[in-house]
């Protein structure tokens, strides 16, 4: 007795698909279920998007046993995604960053390289750095809100001060 593996894959298509002429190469909007290839097992994610398919950027593994799984995808109206595995929420992320839906915000010019005698450092202190000769600043601050308390008796509280921040 062999290993018996079936798969359903939902795939979601335009409305003027002829479903007689169905095949592999029929074009999709969504693909979405398990997929098995060899030794290459994992859950299949596929959004077609300006003519171009695209796979979610990290594989997300299937789980390795011989049960029937039931699989769901929610996709939200606030860009975000889920993926169910038997009502268990196995992945989450936004959409904008699971898949290449748009070009990357900056892309890396191999021409351009950092100096040799850059300074990686975060913070650099100034050699020459001092306080203008007008600088005042007093060591501590005067708490505004502060207020005396009615019941203060400076004669046996002695002289109230206001509290100061450092």
């Amino acid at each position: 007795m062999g290993n018996h593996f079936r798969l359903c894959r939902l795939q979601i298509l335009s409305s003027n698909v002829d479903l007689n002429d169905f095949h592999s190469g029929t074009p999709y909007h969504i693909m979405f279920g398990p997929d098995v290839c060899g030794n290459d097992a994992h859950v299949q994610l596929i959004f077609s998007y300006k003519g171009k398919n695209l796979p979610m950027k990290k594989k997300f593994p299937l789980a390795n046993d011989d049960l029937t799984h039931l699989y769901t995808l929610l996709l939200k109206s606030d860009k975000r995604y889920e993926i169910l595995i038997d009502g268990k929420k196995e992945r989450e992320g936004k959409l904008e960053e699971d898949w290449d839906f748009l070009p990357p915000k900056k892309i890396k010019d191999p021409a351009v390289s950092k100096p040799k005698n850059w300074d990686d450092r975060e913070y650099i202190d100034d050699v020459d750095d001092k306080k203008p000769d007008d600088w005042d600043k007093p060591e501590h601050i005067k708490d505004p809100d502060a207020k005396k308390p009615e019941d203060w008796d400076e004669d046996v509280d002695e002289l109230w001060q206001m509290r100061k921040f450092p």
